[in-house]
Order: structure tokens, then C-alpha cells, then sequence
């Protein structure tokens, strides 16, 4: 702290703050005229100069020799990872120098890590109690209170620390965590919001923090009931710009987006934000289960979409289970669920017709999935020996696999094509195996007295 007041500053001034400081002092005090005042101010200088922010207060060495050997061992201690040893080296020197602020300060953090959180409070108290425009020992209060479940407290001490300058990104990522907990989400939004709107270049090992950030400011939106947009635009163009970095965070990224897809309601036009998003993180999906984890949010995007679309009907909205939601299905049953969505569509040919088109402009990653059968659909004169064949596979299948809406949706269809039935819904899962999987070496189902890998099994692969 006395080096800032020898640099004629205020305590967590930032690097760019210290270093102009400094050139302005040495212009002032030369070393031929002022040598002291100039070792004094150079000294200072070196001890804040490359002081990470955040880092915490800088305290001037003691200079009583006994309380060096104190403060010390009290380093020795901690960097060892021993919080015990650490605590009571610091109670003997705040005992012995209760004029060194430092000791109390470091037995506040030495407690916290040693457990007593509630010792760690009665310490930083004192701190603020002593030096009430400290910002640090603020943070440690808040901090301590944290660790006590003080959410209250917690909250207030946070605001002062603030109010009196921390800003580095722990510290407004702890502040946001209180500002959730004690139910202050725009104070949350309004910290976390300065945090990602730095004018600076983030280095990797600041990207996760910023990710946190975004995912926070998403989540208290979430909350409030907030519309999200100016976000998601400004996400997006970070993922863009920091995507080198971006694929060592896809859980954390993947994870943004299916909590922004769950409420793209709060925002008023959300398609073109959240396409934008999964496009550029599709640029670092370039391993193959990251590329089957973005598919899978894709799907989520498509399915919540398409579910909310009332100019859609059941039919075409169960297509996206059979497009994005069966990936970990079995080939036969992802086969069965397909012939069955077709088998309804057929039947509701001109209710789906218009729909696909709507399809084909708004979700064209479904479309994608159907286009081939789109263009057989709108062909009237093949249409009969396109069902006929369908449903012959579909009957095939439905021997050993449960839960096709075909039959259930028209009964009249499965008297004429089977006398006995096969198929029942089954709740919350429409495509169960009712039977033993058959196995590719199997005899085929269909009595050809063939294998089932040269036999149905070729045919089943529509």
C-alpha cells in the first residue's frame, strides 16, 4: 500500500496508471539531484510493476528483522500448500506486530483456506474496520461472508469493494455469483456486462472467464424475464474472433447454447442470431464427437422450434425425433420410425405439402433430412406403388419393433394390410424392439430361409 502512496496513488491503481506515474516522478526527482527520493520511487515502481490484476494489496517489507523472518516463513508455509501452518505463523506475528496491517490481512486468507471461515470473517471485519477505504480487504469480507452463506452481507461488501475499484475478472465473476444469490440479477447483468465489454484483446487464459461471463448474463436474463438479443449478437462475434481458442470450451459453449435455445422466446427475433451462433461454432467442431455434440444441439434448436410452430402439424413435428433425436438408436429402429413418419405423410399428403415448403424456407435443416421424399410425395401417379413398397418394409419390421403412430392413426390401413397387431403406442418412447434384435447372421424374419444381412436387412436400409 505505501508504494502506491509513494507513486502518489490510489491503492489498485492499473498498470497504465503506475507505469505513467512513475515516468512523470523520475522526470521530476533525477537521480543526481534527489538520489533517495529517486531510489525510493524506482523500488517502488519494480515491486508494482507487472503486478497481475487482481492480485491483491502490495505491503512494503517490515522492517523490523524479527517480522521479515515472520512474514517469511508465513510464504514458505503457504507456497508448501500448508494453510495450518500458514494460519499460525500469522497469528504468533500479528500477536507480536500489530502494527503490520500484512499479518492480519494474511491471516484472514490463511484462515479461509484452513477452514475457519468464521475466524476469517471476524479478521477481515477488523481489516475494514482499520483501513475502511481499502478495497482489498472489501473483497476479502465478501469473500469470507461468501463462505458463511452471509448472502446479505456478502452482496453489500461486494458493492464496496466495487464502489472503491475492483474490477479484475474474478472479482466481478464473485460479484455476480452474490448478485444471483441475493436475487439482484439486472446488478448482476449491469457487472458481468462490463466484464465482456472490456477494450482489450483477452488472452487464453482469460477465455474461460469471459465465457462464464456470457453464460451468467444469459442465465440472469433467463431469470428476469429479459430480452437476450444484444447479447447473443456480441457472443457470437467473440466466438468468431477468439475461435482458436474456443474448441478447449465446447462443453462450456454447447452448454450457452442449449440454455439459449431453451428460452429464445425472451428475445424478438432470435433464428437469425442463434443460426449465426451454431454456424460459428460449427467452424470449431472439427473433431467428430464435437461435430455429434453440435448435432445434437442443432436437433434441440429444430425440435424446439418446430414444436412452438402451430402452422405445423403433429405429423411433421414428430419428424424431428426421427431426424435429430434417434442418433443413439439402433440402424432398424431409426429405419421403422422413418417409414412410419412417411407412411403418415403419405396419408396426409395434402395437409404436409404446403407445410414442407414452409420447411423448406424456415428449418432447412429439416428439409434436408426429407428432400428426396418431398419430391416423391408431390408425385401423384407414383404414389400408390410408393406407399405399397413403404409399407411392405414397414411390416416387415414391425414383427419385432413397437410403438409406430401409422397404425394407430388408421386402423382401416392395418386391417387391410395385416389381420393381427403388431403395433402398439408406448407412452414417452414411440419406437421400441418388442423382440430379440436379430442379429446379421440370423435367419431372416421374412421365411426366405436367407441370412438376415443378405436378405431384409438391405432392403430395411431406406
Amino acid at each position: 500500500m505505501d508504494d502506491y502512496r509513494v507513486l502518489g496513488l490510489e491503492q489498485g491503481a492499473t498498470q497504465k496508471e503506475i507505469k505513467r506515474a512513475y515516468f512523470s516522478l523520475v522526470r521530476k526527482y533525477s537521480p543526481e539531484e534527489s538520489p533517495e527520493k529517486f531510489r525510493e520511487i524506482r523500488e517502488a515502481y519494480e515491486r508494482l510493476k507487472g503486478q497481475t490484476e487482481g492480485r491483491g494489496p502490495v505491503f512494503t517489507r517490515p522492517s523490523d528483522p524479527l517480522a521479515g523472518k515472520f512474514l517469511d516463513l508465513y510464504w514458505q508455509h503457504r507456497n508448501a500448500q500448508d494453510p495450518y501452518s500458514a494460519r499460525d505463523v500469522c497469528e504468533e506475528a500479528w500477536k507480536r506486530f500489530p502494527e503490520e496491517i500484512q499479518f492480519l490481512y494474511y491471516l484472514a486468507l490463511a484462515q479461509r483456506r484452513a477452514g475457519n471461515s468464521g475466524k476469517s470473517v471476524k479478521s477481515c471485519e477488523e481489516l475494514v474496520k482499520r483501513e475502511p477505504e481499502n478495497q482489498w480487504f472489501w473483497r476479502e469480507l465478501a469473500v469470507s461472508y461468501d463462505e458463511r452463506n452471509y448472502t446479505r452481507k456478502a452482496y453489500a461488501a461486494y458493492e464496496k469493494a466495487y464502489e472503491l475499484g475492483c474490477r479484475d475478472n474474478r472479482f466481478l465473476l464473485d460479484f455476480s455469483v452474490s448478485c444471483d444469490n441475493y436475487e439482484r440479477y439486472d446488478r448482476g447483468i449491469q457487472v458481468l456486462t462490463e466484464l465482456v465489454r472490456k477494450d482489450r484483446r483477452w488472452k487464453r487464459e482469460e477465455i474461460s472467464e469471459v465465457l462464464a461471463a456470457y453464460s451468467g448474463i444469459l442465465s440472469m436474463c433467463c431469470k428476469e424475464r429479459r430480452d437476450f438479443s444484444s447479447m447473443l449478437a456480441e457472443f457470437e462475434q467473440f466466438i468468431r474472433q477468439y475461435s482458436i481458442y474456443i474448441a478447449e470450451y465446447l462443453d462450456i459453449v454447447l452448454g450457452f447454447c442449449t440454455r439459449m435455445i431453451q428460452d429464445m422466446n425472451l428475445c424478438a427475433s432470435p433464428h437469425d442470431l442463434i443460426r449465426d451462433i451454431l454456424s460459428a461454432v460449427e467452424k470449431v467442431c472439427v473433431q467428430g464427437k464435437a461435430k455429434e455434440l453440435l448435432a445434437m444441439v442443432r436437433g434441440q434448436y429444430v425440435d424446439q422450434c418446430i414444436w412452438e410452430d402451430k402452422r405445423l402439424s403433429e405429423t411433421v413435428q414428430l419428424g424431428t425425433e426421427v431426424f435429430f433425436l434417434m442418433d443413439g438408436k439402433s440402424a432398424d429402429l431409426r429405419t421403422y420410425a422413418l417409414l412410419d413418419l412417411k407412411l403418415c405423410m403419405i396419408e396426409e399428403r395434402e395437409e404436409v405439402l404446403p407445410q414442407l415448403e414452409i420447411m423448406k424456407e424456415e428449418y432447412p435443416e429439416y428439409y434436408e433430412k426429407i428432400c428426396d421424399f418431398a419430391e416423391q410425395l408431390q408425385n401423384e401417379k407414383n404414389l400408390g406403388y410408393l406407399k405399397s413398397s413403404l409399407l411392405k418394409q414397414y411390416i416387415r419390421l414391425g414383427k419385432y419393433i413397437t410403438g409406430g403412430k401409422y397404425f394407430e392413426k388408421y386402423p382401416d390401413e392395418k386391417k387391410k394390410a395385416m389381420r393381427t397387431a403388431v403395433h402398439q403406442y408406448n407412452g414417452d418412447q414411440p419406437f421400441v424392439r418388442s423382440g430379440k434384435k436379430i442379429g446379421r447372421n440370423d435367419p431372416c424374419p421374412c421365411g426366405s430361409g436367407k441370412k438376415y444381412k443378405h436378405c431384409c436387412m438391405k432392403k430395411e436400409q431406406v
